[in-house]
């Protein structure tokens, strides 16, 4: 099993130190913790929609693809 990463386009709805929640087009807002994502900008405001890098695994998990 590969370590794939994918981006995903998401609207950031709340954020805390470690983590981001994000509305990514489906059924619920999803927590993705900050360690977990391998590129992103942090120049946003909440309710920006941003493009993250994530394990495929874990967007798979979460729901999000």
């Amino acid at each position: 099993m590969g370590a794939n990463q994918i981006w995903v386009s998401v609207v950031v709805k709340a954020e805390t130190d470690k983590a981001l929640m994000v509305d990514a087009g489906f059924d619920k807002d999803v927590w993705v913790p900050k360690s977990q994502i391998i590129d992103y900008s942090d120049d946003y405001k909440l309710g920006d929609t941003i493009d993250i890098e994530i394990p495929e695994w874990m967007a798979e998990e979460k729901g999000m693809i």
